[in-house]
């Protein structure tokens, strides 16, 4: 796999990397920037394809996607992170912190309250193949961003990781596509909005990748995202992100 020549091992290019991950999109541009997986190509394509296989999911996580519009930045964080992946350490430990650190749930919503939405028994298999993949992938993605935020402050492991024979978990199944948030309905962007102004980082540019494969489905996304603000409201998900973030840094 073709890659920048030594920019694992160049501190100079990290911090080039770490300005451009701060400004992540011009003012006039209206969503954060992503190569998708259906146009990536050559090592996108070949990088993306490992890390769907060796998270056992059927997609990339939009930090993956954005690193790859930058020349050179995700094939210098797949060389930093491939040992890792590779080696299945890096996914077991993020799955074991994620087992081992309980979240407050949401609110239940009833079978009668789903079928109101137009969310039939198809609907809720979709959607809980959406949520199973996604927590098979966040708390590996979450680990991995720790791991490049370590090399970007100039941390180096001490030895690589032994090599070890490994195989991922069995992939789930394709997932429902995720609305194309250069098309979306205005009334579906202003639930994206409502959710990146209540979540912390305030940039209405940054629509995480999971609500998107809900987009086609408003009524429910509504009452989805009505439900999580209001754990951002009690407190539980700060709680839980405080919990998530002091496992991680002693990983």
């Amino acid at each position: 796999m073709a890659r920048p020549e030594n920019y694992a091992k160049d501190l100079n290019y990290s911090a080039k990397l770490a300005q451009n991950c701060l400004v992540t999109a011009s003012p006039a541009s209206a969503y954060l920037p992503e190569i998708a997986e259906s146009a990536a190509t050559g090592a996108t394509r070949e990088i993306y394809s490992e890390l769907r296989r060796l998270g056992g999911v059927p997609m990339v996580a939009l930090i993956f996607r954005h690193l790859a519009t930058m020349p050179g930045a995700l094939e210098w964080a797949w060389d930093a992170l491939a040992p890792a992946f590779g080696s299945g350490r890096l996914q077991e430990e993020a799955w074991r912190i994620a087992r081992d650190t309980p979240l407050d749930p949401i609110l239940p919503v009833s079978r009668e309250a789903l079928a109101a939405l137009d969310v039939d028994a198809g609907g809720l298999r979709e959607i809980h193949a959406v949520l199973d993949a996604y927590n098979r992938a966040n708390p590996a993605n979450l680990l991995a961003v720790t791991c490049l935020a370590r090399v970007l402050s100039g941390s180096r492991a001490t030895a690589p990781p032994p090599s070890r024979a490994w195989q991922p978990p069995q992939a789930l199944g394709a997932l429902v596509p995720m609305i194309d948030v250069a098309t979306m309905p205005a009334a579906v962007a202003d639930l994206f909005a409502l959710l990146s102004k209540r979540s912390g980082h305030g940039d209405a540019r940054l629509v995480p990748s999971l609500y998107r494969h809900f987009g086609h489905r408003p009524a429910f996304l509504a009452l989805l995202l009505t439900l999580i603000l209001a754990r951002f409201d009690d407190g539980s998900i700060a709680r839980g992100v405080t919990a998530i973030r002091r496992a991680t840094d002693r990983a």
